[in-house]
């Protein structure tokens, strides 16, 4: 196995970091009581933003730089994969 092994401070860091999540989920639970609460921040910011959230978040350099390295593997299989498969899933997640 390459790479560099975590030490016992990059468990602490961890571990802390997982706590400070858990903490805010738990603060804000009860201001979110629908997963359309979550995903609408509570109707505080309008649909298009978190729309296009959602889009930036899908379109990050992680999935070019993937899209790329499938497309030099698999060849033209990659682009049947996102058509088919990751376009449709935003098309449903978007509409429900």
């Amino acid at each position: 196995m390459s790479g560099v092994a975590l030490g016992m401070i990059d468990y602490v860091i961890l571990a802390l970091y997982g706590r400070l999540r858990a903490r805010i989920g738990w603060a804000l639970r009860t201001y979110m009581k629908t997963s359309s609460d979550f995903l609408m921040s509570g109707r505080s910011i309008p649909a298009w933003v978190t729309g296009l959230a959602f889009m930036s978040a899908n379109l990050g350099a992680l999935e070019l730089v993937g899209m790329a390295a499938s497309g030099a593997k698999y060849g033209i299989a990659t682009a049947h994969f996102y058509w088919v498969g990751a376009i449709p899933a935003m098309v449903f997640l978007a509409s429900s």
